[in-house]
């Protein structure tokens, strides 16, 4: 009677901890199909904006705009030669080249800090790739958008708390049927409340690449903008 009453838990517990083992394996693939999902989007979006052409592109320049308070505009003009990693940063009369795979001393990190930013701006979808792995995202429907107040799918992506120039921050782009980035927003540390939203206007065909020259907010049509805008490919 002892021999069978143990026997009948022992068979309790390997039945419990294989119901336990079967239901994390189900969590875990159901984790792994919308890991799938949110990643297949993501690919969408930045193929939308032409990352399939990005392959041929040697070089692109740009000048990022910030339109001031008093009126002034804050500009960088910057080169950026993707296959060997090569900026370029006009300063003045100068151009300073730098290589980003390479140790950077205190002149070339904070110009790079700089080009991070302004790079991050300018081809927003292709980061949604570039930074995968760095970022953990999670995607809703039918969300309003905060500055025109439309109705989109909000891919929202936290970055990690280590590496990086901004380690923890958060930001929610809003995205079209057509996978067309239209608004998003950056929060700080993650924090609930966005410090900036901007509406993507204005986006332009160049180089294979499709990419917005204005960044609108609610107040300011003309806050952040691109100009001088060149890419250069090895197509014939």
């Amino acid at each position: 009677m002892k021999k069978h009453l143990y026997f009948s838990c022992c068979v309790a517990i390997v039945f419990a901890f294989s119901s336990c083992s079967t239901k994390t394996k189900e969590q875990s693939k159901v984790q792994e199909v919308q890991k799938s999902a949110v990643e297949l989007f993501t690919d969408k979006v930045a193929e939308a904006h032409g990352f399939k052409q990005w392959s041929e592109v040697e070089e692109i320049s740009f000048s990022f705009n910030v339109s001031r308070a008093n009126g002034n505009t804050f500009s960088r003009l910057w080169m950026w030669q993707p296959k060997s990693n090569t900026v370029g940063s006009i300063q003045d009369k100068d151009t300073i080249w730098y290589n980003r795979n390479q140790e950077l001393d205190s002149l070339e990190n904070r110009l790079n800090a700089g080009f991070t930013n302004d790079k991050f701006w300018l081809l927003t979808p292709f980061n949604l790739i570039w930074d995968r792995g760095n970022y953990k995202a999670t995607l809703s429907e039918n969300s309003s958008s905060p500055v025109e107040n439309k109705s989109y799918t909000k891919l929202t992506i936290v970055y990690g708390q280590e590496g990086g120039y901004t380690p923890g921050d958060a930001y929610d782009f809003y995205i079209d049927q057509d996978y067309i980035v239209r608004e998003w927003s950056f929060r700080r540390g993650n924090q609930a409340e966005p410090n900036i939203s901007s509406a993507c206007k204005d986006y332009i065909e160049i180089g294979g690449l499709r990419l917005a020259q204005n960044y609108a907010r609610a107040n300011n049509e003309r806050a952040l903008f691109f100009s001088d805008l060149k890419v250069e490919t090895s197509q014939k």
